[in-house]
């Protein structure tokens, strides 16, 4: 038993030491260095774990030591934030060097911190210079690549210069902005309730990205683009009432008679009782069916204008509908004609109609949504 049991232990140290090996000679070595760096903690006498560390380690220093030297000597700018990148991670594999056990682990102490120091600022100046030039073209989609610039420059330094403020200047130039608005082009006149709630259609809810809704004009802003919602028209119909008329009958008992024989006499039964047979009749009920109906109904367009090219863009048209409906039923006769679902029909009643204007205002507010709607599905049209 304790020959398997080392057996067992001698397997898993194999097992473990290839793997951080099979690291090693895919050129993984980060992850190699990690892998050894947990079992040497384990056992610092776990030399073969020290051997694939050091390998690791030095094959990496060497790699990232020549794409330092390459960069370097291509003298372009924009590779700082890479050299920033490479030296930040040879300075945690040295911090992950020192933190082992120091018997076997071979490596060459250096001070990466005033490199990594160095490369963050030139890395933050180079994005902060690209940011001012990108900004200084005065272009939309420029400005937004700027912000992207300005960013950056602040990952690498967070109170780099006047750099909150060119974020802020970028935001505002390469931001499109819309303005929402209602016009009334009916030949009725709107309700005013209608008007004041389709006027605070909830737009700021639909600010994404680079697109700023408003549906109040904030003058501190230019706006790029207008999204008008036209209403071309308002009907309100008739109060409508439809009636059909039906008949309910059914055959029910009505007392009885007597099974009288071919001599007139009444039967008997066995037991010398008399045969009755039972007589029926039809009962009839009368049965009116009401349907009243009151529709309202809002057709317009909803207009994109291109404010910087003074042209319409996009012309959509929309409707809305807002529908009365009440259905009762009448019933007149005997109502023990009536089948049951006809009798639970009775338990309505007529209802007043309700007035036009309400109507209206309750099409408004599905109008409302399909504005809604129409506007996020249009959303490419904003550039």
């Amino acid at each position: 038993m304790r020959t398997l049991f080392i057996l067992f232990l001698s397997l898993s140290t194999i097992i473990a030491c290839k793997s951080s090996s099979k690291h090693l000679a895919k050129g993984d070595y980060d992850a190699a260095m990690q892998k050894s760096a947990k079992k040497i903690m384990k056992d610092a006498g776990n030399f073969e774990e020290v051997d694939v560390f050091n390998d690791a380690y030095r094959m990496a220093y060497i790699q990232d030591n020549a794409a330092v030297t390459r960069l370097k000597k291509q003298g372009n700018p924009a590779n700082w934030a890479t050299l920033f990148t490479i030296y930040t991670r040879m300075n945690k594999r040295q911090l992950l060097a020192e933190s082992l056990p120091v018997v076997g682990i071979n490596f060459d102490k250096q001070d990466f911190i005033s490199e990594i120091e160095n490369a963050r600022l030139k890395a933050a100046e180079y994005a902060y210079a690209k940011g001012t030039e990108l900004l200084a073209t005065n272009d939309k989609l420029k400005a937004r690549e700027a912000y992207e610039r300005f960013l950056e420059t602040k990952r690498f330094a967070d109170n780099f210069k006047d750099v909150d403020a060119k974020i802020e200047e970028s935001k505002y130039l390469g931001t499109t902005n819309v303005f929402f608005t209602i016009e009334d082009n009916a030949d009725v006149v709107a309700p005013k309730q209608l008007i004041d709630e389709l006027q605070i259609i909830e737009v700021n809810d639909l600010d994404q990205g680079w697109l700023n809704y408003d549906n109040y004009v904030d003058t501190s802003i230019n706006y790029h683009y207008s999204i008008i919602l036209s209403m071309e028209q308002i009907l309100v119909s008739p109060e409508e009432v439809k009636e059909s008329v039906s008949i309910e009958t059914k055959e029910v008992e009505d007392g009885f008679s007597y099974m009288l024989d071919q001599n007139g006499n009444v039967k008997k039964d066995s037991l010398g009782n008399d045969i009755k047979l039972p007589n029926y009749k039809t009962i009839r009920c009368n049965v009116t069916r009401v349907h009243q109906r009151k529709s309202a109904r809002i057709s317009g367009n909803i207009n994109y204008y291109d404010n910087m090219n003074n042209k319409l863009m996009k012309k959509e048209p929309i409707t809305s509908d807002a529908l009365f409906e009440h259905f009762y039923t009448i019933a007149r006769g005997d109502l023990n004609a009536l089948s049951p679902k006809t009798a639970s029909e009775l338990q309505s009643e007529p209802v007043p109609f309700p007035p036009s204007e309400g109507l209206i205002i309750q099409a408004g507010n599905v109008l409302k949504g399909m504005t809604k709607d129409i506007i996020i599905n249009n959303k490419t049209y904003l550039k």
